[in-house]
């Protein structure tokens, strides 16, 4: 049993508050106070669980939306996959056709990975030879082949280039001097393509066919560099360049 003092009521004269003390008691046993608080600690806990497992069944409703929208999301892409496969068979012939044209192309540029293209070394070596007035009337050069040994330029004279010779070729043309010729040799030797190259002979007995006047012939032997490897297949030539 619980005894509570209540506060002194405003009403009473200070005569009779010092006469009559006023008490309330509460006159209920532990076990019903104790009862009622476990019922309302029941009430809470039933409540606390049913809005969990609310929020769990709404989780559970939205996850399975998400999950029914993905599988229709998937349903799609697969149909859009089987329909392009479709229409992937019509071309079959023309995607085999590239395919093969592609390998085609790499066998090539296998096989012609040591090609030279003879144009571009003619056309290189005559620009170099415009400032001197030099005119080139030929070449006649040749590769290297697997196991053949090194050209003759290459074994008589020290390479003025840092790549590696692949063949020789003889270069003949006329100039207006020996000077020409001279300056000729000297630009020749600044191009990548070609190295140590070597005036073989210089005659100054002949006339130009343009203007009449003398001129000298002269022959130059060269060596091919593998910076002049160029063709349809491989790298694209460069008529012009220095090193």
């Amino acid at each position: 049993m619980a005894t509570t003092l209540l506060p002194v009521d405003p009403a009473l004269s200070a005569q009779r508050v010092s006469r009559i003390l006023t008490i309330s008691a509460n006159l209920l046993p532990e076990e019903i106070i104790a009862g009622r608080r476990a019922r309302r600690f029941r009430t809470w806990a039933v409540v606390v669980v049913i809005i969990v497992a609310l929020l769990c069944a709404a989780w559970v409703v939205q996850a399975r939306h998400r999950m029914s929208e993905a599988e229709k999301d998937l349903a799609a892409a697969d149909a859009q996959i089987v329909d392009l496969q479709r229409a992937q068979r019509q071309y079959t012939s023309v995607v085999q056709l590239q395919r093969e044209t592609d390998t085609l192309k790499s066998q090539l540029k296998t096989a012609m990975a040591d090609d030279l293209d003879w144009a571009a070394m003619l056309s290189m070596l005559r620009s170099t030879g415009e400032p001197m007035k030099v005119e080139i009337e030929g070449i006649n050069g040749t590769l290297n082949t697997a196991g053949s040994g090194k050209s003759a330029a290459e074994s008589t004279l020290p390479s003025t280039s840092d790549s590696a010779n692949v063949g020789a070729a003889i270069v003949n043309g006329t100039a207006p001097d020996k000077e020409a010729v001279a300056a000729y040799v000297d630009a020749l030797g600044k191009k990548a393509a070609i190295a140590n190259p070597y005036v073989t002979n210089v005659a100054s007995d002949a006339k130009s066919d343009k203007d009449d006047k003398d001129v000298v012939t002269f022959s130059l032997s060269v060596s091919i560099t593998r910076d002049a490897l160029c063709g349809r297949f491989g790298e694209s030539c460069k008529t012009t360049g220095g090193k």
